[in-house]
């Protein structure tokens, strides 16, 4: 109750304020000749341009301020984030010389933007951050890193990096990320792998000064695991904790941490195979079509391939649905060299392989535009936001 009354009396006080604004306008629209020769216009007004007011001659009428419509004012402050304004076209507005220059009235421009920063929520009314710089295509000091495979609590883990947000959400606080990614992990009884994963991961992803979230996507009940499923909810589940929706999704299995910050965690022009080579694997590559381990798939190239596959449970098969529809929508695998696709995997039991892969695999090319995305089914148990994560649990059990 004391939550909704303090959103009440924000949001009261918020059409007071626009209230004034409007009663400014009007006092500037009305009265514009008075203020003209008022001492308040040197408060009220500034020049646009860097110019000295032209000097009045004894005599001389006063050369008269001109008057700027609100409308176009307000237009000066919805400038795209990024862009940048041209002077000589904006507004059909030209400088002829040194003594014609425009003038914005300081303070109602000043109420406006403290109002263009402020956003109403639940809780109340908070600031939003101003328009920053993007960030640098390749962030500084990247390289090789080590890996601590050493078993850490999550307690432990979930009480450190009070940069980021509850449920695991971060922004670059001097830049605007350049790359908007979920970060979507298929979990089931895995909490020590848990604690080392989180761990390593935030400091690199912050690093790379991206826009993240993490997910970790929890099968409920005792069916066998099914991987690609999983990474399907939590695609889609994913998508409704950030307005707007993420621009980059990396599917990440829990037991591989990578070995070089310069694996950028973001979505290139092409489905981007990211854990090439693996300490486990001698660092080699298995096969060429390989696109298990860590993967990246823009929103659009994941939607367009129809997702993941819903049919593997058990272990193997699914990645190589994926190349087969990756291969059938006219993409084509990209990859880091191999000295920078590095991966450590943590030490954990196989699980028993899936004796329907290949027949599955077998059908793929005919049946990958029904079985996905389109044809998903989930009953979402809870959505948890903890410190360092978003827990996602789903029963993904078919039912007949």
């Amino acid at each position: 109750m004391g939550g909704a009354g303090g959103g009440g009396r924000a949001a009261r006080a918020l059409r007071l304020l626009l209230l004034l604004v409007l009663a400014l306008a009007a006092v500037e629209y009305l009265f514009g000749s008075i203020l003209d020769a008022s001492p308040l216009r040197t408060y009220l007004y500034t020049p646009i341009y860097n110019a000295t007011q032209p000097t009045v001659k004894p005599g001389e009428k006063p050369q008269s301020w001109p008057k700027i419509a609100l409308a176009i004012q307000n237009a000066t402050h919805r400038t795209p984030l990024n862009n940048t304004i041209n002077n000589n076209n904006t507004f059909n507005m030209t400088r002829r010389n040194e003594t014609e220059y425009t003038s914005t009235p300081l303070l109602i421009t000043k109420i406006m933007e403290g109002i263009k920063n402020l956003v109403t929520t639940e809780d109340g009314v908070r600031f939003i951050e101003p328009n920053l710089p993007l960030c640098d295509e390749m962030p500084p000091d990247l390289g090789p890193l080590s890996v601590n495979k050493t078993e850490i609590e999550l307690d432990w883990v979930e009480k450190k990096y009070p940069e980021v947000h509850r449920g695991g959400r971060y922004s670059p606080p001097n830049c605007t990320a350049r790359h908007k990614v979920a970060i979507i992990v298929p979990y089931r009884d895995r909490q020590q792998h848990l604690a080392i994963f989180l761990n390593h991961m935030h400091p690199i992803l912050m690093k790379q000064q991206l826009e993240y979230g993490i997910f970790i996507v929890e099968q409920e009940g005792s069916s066998d695991f099914n991987r690609a499923k999983l990474m399907n909810v939590g695609f889609v589940e994913s998508q409704k904790q950030k307005a707007g929706g993420w621009q980059c999704f990396i599917f990440h299995d829990i037991d591989l941490l990578p070995l070089d910050s310069r694996n950028l965690y973001s979505c290139p022009k092409q489905p981007r195979h990211m854990s090439a080579s693996i300490d486990k694997l001698n660092f080699k590559l298995p096969y060429e079509d390989i696109f298990g381990g860590v993967s990246a798939m823009t929103k659009e190239q994941f939607t367009k391939v129809n997702g993941f596959s819903n049919k593997y449970w058990g272990w193997g098969g699914e990645d190589d649905d994926m190349f087969y529809r990756i291969k059938k929508m006219n993409y084509h695998i990209a990859r880091y060299k191999m000295s920078i696709a590095r991966y450590a995997m943590l030490d954990h039991k196989k699980s028993a392989p899936n004796p329907k892969r290949y027949q599955l695999l077998s059908q793929t090319s005919k049946t990958f535009q029904k079985d996905g995305l389109s044809s998903l089914e989930y009953e979402l148990v809870s959505v948890t936001q903890h410190h360092l994560y978003t827990h996602v649990l789903a029963n993904i059990d078919e039912h007949s």
